[in-house]
């Protein structure tokens, strides 16, 4: 087997680390921004044992992802391109966790609003989901020192989020520095207008704007706390008449019983999908749902299947309910179908 984005795709996270690339799963790496240049982290063992674990036909643990679509008879994120290389082409950068929602699927490494969320919990009594300290809840490693690492590279392609990319410090002047021949793939949760930003992709040939919509109306509103429907609507019509659009809902738990609603704005909007099905935390993970909201998973039959671990589902109960206090509000107003599976009032 072979991954060619072991060979020419670097992913850098909100933190400065180098991963294999946005799905992989390996411990955390010590290659970070601070200690290697991308072209050095391709060298690294990290990587060329990857390279070489797939060449033996076997799946590296940090693997997983793939492995399990493929094993499914699905495209996985390994087999989605063929023109990668030669060279370091393709970029996936998250310049820092700077973000305004508390989506229930994320965590402070990828929102500053959760860690924030997470301390003031803390001090209300309230044990938090994620851990998080005043000196690491926020941050953003982009400088202007490292743009060089980007310079002279044969660029195809970079996808950039963050956090949420339209608040992230320092990306218009990453980007005002590229060739506007580079296709850009920006992903957003649509909450922010940002006409800076907006100013600056519209000088490249190709951008491609995927958001973040994880249901309709106010059931995206609970599941990404903090968002207002009305906002992402205007948002989208507007990125529509500029950019390519797509839809990215990160199925879970939560919306999967929902997804028909999903369809039908798309299709109202003519606007098309790309899902994102969600693996980590087991909590979410369709496969532990209870049976009778299964059987609302049309759409997602293969990843539901299986027994449910009954662990995982009462984590999801005592999880929801400590959002929902801390947040003063009831999962039943807004995913009746789900609170009634796990039975929670």
């Amino acid at each position: 087997m072979r991954c060619k984005l072991l060979e020419s795709h670097i992913y850098i996270g909100t933190t400065g680390q180098y991963r294999l690339c946005c799905v992989s799963t390996e411990d955390n790496n010590v290659e970070n921004i601070t200690t290697h240049t991308p072209v050095e982290w391709l060298k690294s063992k990290t990587v060329t044992s990857a390279i070489e674990t797939l060449e033996r036909n076997e799946w590296p643990d940090a693997c997983t992802k793939c492995k399990l679509e493929e094993e499914k008879g699905l495209e996985s994120r390994r087999l989605k391109k063929d023109w990668y290389g030669p060279g370091i082409t393709h970029l996936d950068l998250r310049f820092g966790n700077s973000c305004n929602l508390k989506c229930i699927s994320c965590w402070p490494t990828s929102s500053s609003s959760i860690g924030y969320e997470s301390i003031e919990m803390v001090k209300s009594g309230i044990v938090p989901l994620y851990p998080a300290t005043e000196e690491s809840v926020s941050f953003n490693w982009y400088d202007e020192k490292y743009f060089s690492y980007f310079e002279n590279l044969p660029l195809k392609e970079i996808y950039m989020t963050g956090g949420e990319p339209m608040m992230v410090k320092n990306l218009s002047k990453f980007l005002d520095r590229l060739d506007s021949g580079i296709t850009l793939r920006f992903n957003t949760n649509a909450t922010v207008n940002n006409p800076q930003l907006i100013k600056s992709l519209k000088r490249f040939n190709n951008v491609i704007m995927s958001c973040s919509v994880d249901a309709i109306g106010k059931r995206n509103d609970y599941i990404r706390f903090g968002s207002k429907w009305s906002d992402i609507e205007n948002n989208i019509k507007q990125y529509k008449d500029l950019f390519q659009l797509d839809i990215n809902p990160c199925i879970s738990i939560l919306n999967a019983a929902y997804y028909d609603e999903i369809i039908e704005w798309c299709n109202q909007l003519n606007l098309p999908i790309t899902q994102n099905m969600l693996l980590t935390p087991d909590w979410l993970h369709i496969k532990n749902a209870p049976t009778s909201l299964k059987s609302k998973f049309k759409y997602f039959e293969e990843w539901s299947s299986g027994n449910a671990d009954a662990a995982q589902q009462e984590k999801f109960r005592t999880n929801i309910k400590t959002l929902d206090q801390f947040r003063n509000i009831k999962i039943n107003d807004y995913l009746p179908e789900v609170a009634q599976a796990y039975g929670i009032n």
